[in-house]
């Protein structure tokens, strides 16, 4: 296994570790930095481990690139409009 397929799959684990850090209840959406950042690290490990594909021109590659792009946007959006409203 090389050691790029590796930090991208940490990379990966981290995020989604990270990403457990979201809530959603009665009151609202709730993130914090490390959600934050465990998003930017899933779309980086994506990134990273079909960069070959998306750089092909790969539909499917990047059609899901800029989902989970556009997901990541939601979410920043989402954070800064509590953060706003509150």
């Amino acid at each position: 296994m090389k050691n790029k397929q590796l930090l991208f799959g940490l990379a990966f684990a981290l995020g989604l570790f990270f990403v457990a850090g979201f809530s959603i209840d009665s009151h609202g959406f709730h993130s914090g930095l490390f959600g934050l950042i465990g998003c930017g690290l899933l779309v980086a490990a994506y990134l990273g481990l079909f960069w070959p594909q998306i750089k092909n021109g790969d539909h499917h590659a990047r059609r899901l690139t800029w989902l989970l792009a556009g997901l990541l946007i939601l979410i920043v959006v989402l954070d800064i409009a509590e953060a706003v409203l509150a």
